[in-house]
């Protein structure tokens, strides 16, 4: 499984989302972060109970290579769903590929939701700073 819902966010909600500091299930306390969960709660059926956890990422250097969202070795085998929302729309902050060929360019997955089953291969690539909301859940 795999879907893309643009514009589930608005820009000043990816403003503020990525001024927060980054860190594994942040206390955030904003609307943006309620029409994010209400949107994957619509979409499929998962717990967002332990050991399920959202993360807020910064990278500037490190892209994340080809991967499956239960782990290269297995280590999240209860992940059933990755979800990601892109809060940088620069050029420099590059893409997500799903290895069936589909590509979201940052101006594409700015502010949208993609969501896939653990076992769909994915991986990003960037040359600048790519912010992104993510949740793993079981």
């Amino acid at each position: 499984m795999r879907a893309f819902i643009p514009s589930v966010i608005t820009p000043e909600d990816a403003e503020f989302l990525s001024g927060v500091r980054p860190a594994k299930n942040p206390k955030i306390d904003h609307p943006a972060i309620a029409k994010i969960h209400k949107t994957i709660i619509d979409m499929v059926d998962a717990s967002w109970e332990d050991p399920a956890f959202t993360r807020l990422e910064r990278l500037s250097k490190r892209c994340h290579d080809w991967h499956i969202d239960t782990g290269s070795n297995n280590q999240m085998p209860w992940c059933k769903y990755g979800c990601s929302v892109l809060l940088t729309d620069e050029a420099d902050a590059g893409f997500l590929e799903y290895r069936d060929g589909f590509k979201l360019e940052a101006v594409d997955h700015y502010c949208g939701l993609a969501i896939h089953s653990s076992d769909v291969e994915h991986r990003t690539h960037h040359t600048g700073t790519r912010i992104t909301y993510l949740a793993f859940l079981a």
